[in-house]
């Protein structure tokens, strides 16, 4: 199991919350045991990536909607 203070070197050029949500992602599959780590690292960092997209969309988003009309 990793942590945000034991992580593999492929998540180091992530940033925090993003690294947060590759581990969160990569322990769920290390405790399911049917991929070889270097394969849940990758998928991991991967999926965490597209996470963060989705969610600097929605806060963008959510952003505009909350201004008030000019």
């Amino acid at each position: 199991m990793w942590s945000i203070t034991h992580f593999p070197a492929a998540m180091r050029s992530l940033n925090p919350t993003t690294r947060a949500k590759a581990i969160e992602i990569a322990n769920q599959l290390l405790e399911q045991g049917q991929l070889e780590k270097q394969h849940i690292i990758m998928m991991s960092v991967e999926e965490a990536r597209r996470w963060a997209r989705v969610e600097s969309a929605n806060r963008e988003w959510s952003s505009r909607v909350m201004q008030p009309y000019a």
